[in-house]
Parts: C-alpha cells; structure tokens; sequence
C-alpha cells in the first residue's frame, strides 16, 4: 500500500545527525523498507582503542563481508550533503587487517584534522543484490514534484550509481505513483513515501537496494541541500499541467482526418529535430519562430514540391510548452504522393509499430524507420515489411513510386539544387522598421529561407542515404566514403578558413564579420549573441590552419560497383551525375542553412531593437511570441504577456516528459534512456573535455568538447584544435554530423539527456567511434 508523505509526530522527533544516526533512527521507525544493523564508532574512540572496537566489531559481524562507510558530522545536514567528499570501503573480508585497513582508508579522507565526532559507520553487505541506486524525492534542478530513481539493475552492486557509472533513470509524477507498471519500483516508492512522512520532509536523497528476494533496504537518507536554489512553486499546477497533457495526448492517440495511420507517437528528436535545433525546453520565443518558419506550413509544402504526400498539419505540437513531432505526420509526409492509400495506411501503422518496439531509433526515423527514396538498401529495407505480412505486389508498388520520386529528384537537382541555392543567396530586404520590419523579414525568410532550404535538406538526405547504402552495398568501404565527404567544400571549411586568416592578420575583422557576423550559438535564441555583437567571445584564439580539401575520384571498380546498383534500381542515372548530385545536395544543403540564419538573426536584433523601445530587456522579449510581438501590443498588453511567458516558461521547466511518448501514462512515468549516439568517423581518441555553454574566448586545443545542441553559430569551435566532439542532441544527417565527418572528427552526436550529463562532469573521454563506445575517464 502507498504511504502518503505527511507532516507526523514521528517527524518532530526525528532530527538529522550523522549517516549512522539517521540510519538508527529509521531502524526503529519504519515499517516498509529494512536499515542494516550496525556498528558506529567516533574518530575518538578509534584513535584510543582501534583493538576494542575492531574486537566488537568482528564479535557483531563475523560472518560475511561488510561495509565500512563515512558517517561524518557535517556528511549529511540540511545545508549541504558534502555527497561523495568521503570515503566508503565495500566488500571487506571479515578480519582485522583488512578491516582495520577499511577503517583507516575512510578516516584519511576526513582530512588531516578530522573532528572527534565524525563517525565510521560498518554493516554486514547486502547479498544478492538485483537492483541498487538512489531516489531523489524532487526534481534535482527545479524541485519540481518528481521522484528521480537512477538504479543499476545489472552489475548486482550497490556503489555503481553514487559511484558515477552508467545507469538507468525513471522520473514518477509525485501525484501518479500508481502509474508505475514494475512492482519492485512501485515498493520501492511506497517505502519512500514512508520515508518521507517519518522525516517530515518531501526532499530527501535516499541511497537504496533491492534483493532478488525482493527485500527493500535503505543505505542512506539525506536532505536534498539543493532545494535552496529552487524557485518555490506550486506543485498543483504541475499536477494539472500533467492531467492536462495526459488528456491532450490521449485525445491525439486515435485516426485524424487528412493523415493515414490508427494512432501517433511524438518525439523531441524526429524529424525537423527540434531538442537538437531550439533545445527541450526553449523560451517562448524561440518556440513560436520554429513553428511560424518552418513546422507549420513550410515543412509539408517543401516535401510536396519534391513529390512527396501533402500533409497539410502543423508537425509540431507543444506540451507544456515542449516541443515534439507528430511522428504520424512525418511518416505521411515521407510517402510518395502516388502511393494508394490502403498501402500507405498500412505502411505508417507498421513503421509506428516497429519505432515503439525499438524507440532508441526515434532520432533515426528518416533513415532506419521510414523509406524516404530509392536508394540501393531498399531490398534490405523491405526485408522487415515483408516479414510483417506485406506482399510482393505491395513491396513492388511501393518501389515504382520511390523510384519515380527518386528519379524526379535526380533530375530535377541538377537545375534546381544550384538555382534554390541561389535564392538563398539573396540580401536581406532593407527598408522598414520596427512591427512592419519584422513582418517584413518573417515573410523574406519563409520565402527565400527555409522553404528553399527545406527542398534542398531532402535532396540532402537522399544524398546521404545513397552514401549510405553505396557503403552497405559495398561499393564504397568506410574510409572512401568518409573521403568522400571530406572533398566536398562547404561553409563550415570557409568559416575556419576565414578564422585562420583573421588569426594571422590576412583578413580584417570587418570583412570577416561582414560575411560571418550574424552567426549566433542559438539560431533562434534572443540571448545568444552574435557574432558582430560580442567578437571577443568567439574570435581572438589562436585558431587552427585549415586542412586542405582531400580529392576524390572513383576507382574503376567503384565506378562498375556503382553503375550495377543503379541499374539494378532502375535509375536512368550514371556513377558520375549520382556523384555530382551528392556533392551538390550535400554543398547546399549546408549553405543554405547558413544563410537564412541571416534572416532569423536580423529578425532578433529587431526584435532586441523594439523591446529596448519599450523598457523590455532581451530577456524579457524571450517570453513572448513572434505573435505577441506582431500583434503590436500596447505596454499594458506587453508587461502582461511577459509575466504570462515567465509564469508558462516555469512550467515548462518543471514538467518532465520523455524523448519519445508512446502513450498518455509516459507523462507520469518519465524514463530517460542510456543513450545511443551516431558516431562519426571511424577514429578513436582519448583527451580532456570541455563543455562549451555559449561563446568561449580560451583554447579548446586537444579537447573533446562537449555541446548540448548545435546548429551554424556553434562552427567557430572548429577553428580550435579540437580533438572530438560530442552533443547531447542530434540526428544521424544533422549539421554537426555533416560538420564533423567533413573535417574528419571523431564525434558522438546525439548522446541524448542521460549520456551526456554523464560525460561532462568527466575530465576526460574515450571516444572509440569504430567500436561505437563512449566512456568517462574520472
């Protein structure tokens, strides 16, 4: 049965000391749960009798092996936890060398001068141990009303978690603990909810582990020392938010009008990527410009330009202001139009079924759970659909329509790639200002930016998927088609070209910042500033040469191997024009990301123009919508609108959901999974890291940086010497993927929340791209 947390008698007697007084108190008072026996000992009474109390020790606990841990004074109080600044032995044989040994290992890290009442606390080890890890009974970042269980269910220790190694994550809604379907958790919170009444207090640490037996033991309870950071809130309106949400999704679970497909998933990182592009939980404002450039209409419209199903939705939907895809109208989209419509119904509902049986691939839809062209992997592609009850007239249907749609893109690239280049080449309109400026620039920016930018990204992801199965067909072997992309010139080589000569003195800093001066870490971000604005934070180092652009020419056998699979395909395209399309979608591609960025950064600064006329700061500005802003408010509205964003933004911060949500009760149990990043190249390299938050004005030379999200403002760490890169979000064709394997970089993209947070409190990394393994150094 689950104890509610409640304010109790038990509590006003219950006060927090050392580990082993908080573990003695509870001994006496739970019901759920079991404290080991023990044997607590002060700094004192070892340094005058060490015999006696190992005597009374090993008369106590003669058999099995124990645990000799730090009870310090100021280990575990309500101002700080100092977790982890002791020593702990485990595992000590039961005798008085190396007890004695345990015990001196633990008392060294008090410190020369240890107070006389810190404690050595030893207990008998826990035996087959299935389960072990921590609860914290709040959000650790925002004290927003979630229990966090980080456990290890696999190495049958119970120091793994608070040692830092890789383990699993579930975050349970304070309000739903019913919601958790595993009955070793759900215990494991109900004594926890015990915990928390019999302490009298809803933020606590505890350290725990579960036998195979499924017998609950409680190690440690602490008091989370961070709930003094947090902004107080109320957790009612977090409830609701959940209830709400959970409505929300339930109510888009069901068949839609104009998209085929019984039901949907969403996902933070399919797709359009937006975790990757305006991170999970971005302000207002940067939300609204995603959606009004490019996942409202822009998106779909591009896709029907190349022949692709028109899905005339919005591919963005927002909960509690977190941005997820509708994957059901991704898939749709990524249909050719001609497809009879029994057979794509048939195809979304298989490729949303096989995406919920193995949900680690929800970054990788385009390329390893939907079928976007005719590529040379489509037989390999359709082995699974043929399993799953798909007949060979339906795989051949669905292979004219690809191929038809593929060969029209081929073609079609050859004029189209370079002329929707150009449009993107095209200056920022001038003239105007303030409401009718901004208006103004959204316009040019759909016009002549992302919607010539969206047809050229599918020409790019074609490009890449022939790369790919080029490579799985053996055609090409890794290291050709690495070289491959390392011959073609793009914007990121001439950004690092121009820092090198800037470095050296070759180019002035106006000339540099006039081509280059819009650029800002956070594309849609109104507090990442540009370039031009603050040079000294992203320029100055001593920055890398250049590496010349490596030449690549088929072999003959390359070119036969190549010329074969085409013709196996039914493309009426030779190896060179395949070629010439690849270097040229994937050139394009890149360049065209970089210049709309002009148009959203130009929109920003005005936006950072009409807030200062209005008494706002940037800040302030970020809680708004492009909408708000539009609509040309008055003051009034204004300061009301900014306090409304705050007050939603809060929220947003304190609501967890998971990266891909398959059904309503994942708003209640939130499980963050060891990610799987895409690595790039096939290097292996062992460097410090440097976790990179914004601008950075100190060398990165030799390091392994570490980055959260990227897009074409994040380009000036490649004019360091770095030695690899690694990013929390990211897909497998997303810019720094293409940035990367063009300059030869080892790099994990797209660690996702768990992973990452992991490596970047590690000095250092082991980044083994070949072997697909990415390890902290501590």
């Amino acid at each position: 049965m689950m104890h509610e947390a409640k304010s109790s008698k038990a509590a006003e007697k219950f006060a927090f000391g050392s580990k082993a007084d908080v573990l003695a108190q509870l001994k006496r008072l739970l019901t759920e749960g079991e404290v080991c026996e023990q044997i607590a000992f002060s700094v004192q009474e070892w340094r005058e009798n060490p015999s006696c109390v190992l005597n009374a020790i090993l008369s106590r606990f003669s058999q099995g092996r124990l645990a000799v841990r730090s009870s310090a004074s100021n280990e575990d109080g309500w101002h700080q936890s100092m977790a982890g600044a002791y020593h702990s032995v485990i595992d000590v044989d039961p005798d008085h060398v190396p007890l004695c040994q345990a015990v001196e290992a633990v008392l060294a890290s008090y410190g020369d001068h240890p107070a006389a009442e810190n404690q050595v606390l030893v207990q008998p080890m826990v035996e087959n141990v299935a389960l072990a890890g921590v609860v914290l009974t709040r959000d650790l970042d925002t004290g927003s009303p979630y229990y966090v269980i980080n456990y290890d269910d696999f190495s049958g220790r119970t120091d793994t978690v608070t040692g830092g190694a890789e383990s699993k994550c579930i975050l349970v809604h304070r309000s739903r603990p019913q919601a958790i379907h595993s009955p070793r958790i759900r215990r494991l919170i109900s004594t926890v909810i015990e915990i928390e009444a019999v302490v009298g207090s809803a933020a606590l640490d505890v350290e725990f582990c579960i036998t195979r037996n499924d017998r609950t033991y409680i190690l440690q309870v602490r008091p989370l020392a961070a709930r003094h950071a947090w902004v107080k809130g109320d957790d009612t309106i977090v409830d609701s938010s959940i209830g709400t949400l959970r409505d929300a999704i339930t109510q888009r679970l069901v068949p839609e009008a104009g998209v085929v497909g019984s039901t949907t998933l969403f996902s933070d990182m399919t797709d359009w990527n937006p975790a990757e592009m305006i991170g999970s939980a971005p302000k207002p404002l940067a939300l609204s410009l995603y959606r009004t450039l490019i996942t409202d209409q822009t998106w779909w419209q591009a896709r029907a330009h190349m022949g692709y199903r028109r899905v005339e939705k919005p591919l963005l939907v927002a909960f509690a202001g977190r941005p997820y895809i509708d994957i059901r109208c991704s898939l749709n989209s990524f249909l050719p139009a001609d497809l009879p419509e029994d057979l794509a119904t048939r195809l979304v509902d298989h490729q949303l079924r096989s995406l919920r049986q193995r949900p680690e691939l929800h970054d990788k839809v385009e390329f390893d759970v939907a079928i976007t062209c005719r590529d040379f992997s489509f037989a390999t592609a359709t082995d699974g659909i043929l399993l799953s009850g798909f007949s060979l007239t339906d795989i051949r249907q669905l292979d004219r329509a690809l191929t038809r749609l593929t060969a029209h893109a081929l073609t079609a690239g050859e004029a189209e790639i370079p002329a929707l280049t150009e449009r993107t080449r095209l200056p920022v309109p001038k003239g105007g200002k303030g409401v009718q400026r901004m208006r103004q620039l959204v316009m040019s920016c759909i016009d002549n930016g992302t919607l010539p930018f969206s047809i050229l990204a599918r020409h790019g992801f074609i490009a890449m998927s022939f790369l790919r199965s080029l490579e799985a067909r053996d055609a090409l072997t890794p290291d050709r088609a690495d070289l491959f992309l390392r011959s073609i010139h793009t914007v990121a080589g001439e950004l690092v070209s121009a820092m090198f000569a800037l470095s050296e003195g070759r180019l002035e800093l106006a000339d540099f910042l006039s081509c280059y001066g819009h650029l800002r870490p956070g594309t849609y971000d109104l507090l990442s500033r540009r370039y031009d604005e603050q040079p000294e934070l992203y320029l100055g180092h001593a920055s890398r040469a250049p590496e010349e652009l490596h030449q690549f020419t088929l072999s003959a056998r390359e070119h036969a191997a190549t010329q074969a699979l085409l013709d196996e395909a039914g493309l009426a395209c030779d190896s060179d024009r395949l070629f010439a399309y690849m270097v040229s979608a994937i050139a394009a591609r890149e360049e065209a990301k970089f210049n709309f960025s002009r148009y959203v950064s130009d929109l920003l600064v005005e936006v950072a123009v009409w807030a200062e006329t209005r008494g706002l700061s940037r800040e302030d500005a970020s809680f708004l919508t492009i909408g708000d802003i539009l609509a040309a408010p008055d003051s009034t509205t204004v300061a009301r609108q900014v306090t409304k964003g705050r007050e939603g933004y809060r929220l947003t911060r304190a609501v967890r959901l998971p990266q891909l949500i398959t059904e309503a009760d994942d708003v209640d149990v939130v499980r963050l999974p060891i990610g799987h990043p895409n690595f790039i190249t096939s290097k292996s390299v062992t460097a410090p890291t440097a976790v990179v938050a914004g601008a950075i004005n100190t060398d990165l030379e030799g390091c392994v940086v570490l980055i959260e999200s990227a897009d074409p403002g994040f380009d000036w760490i490649f004019s360091h010497r770095i030695s690899g890169l690694i990013t929390k979000n990211g897909g497998a064709n997303s810019h720094m993927a293409i940035r990367c394997a063009e300059f030869g970089l080892p790099a994990a993209i797209g660690c996702g929340e768990r992973l990452f947070n992991s490596v970047s409190v590690s000095r250092a990394v082991e980044l083994n791209c070949a072997a697909r393994t990415l390890k902290s150094l501590n």
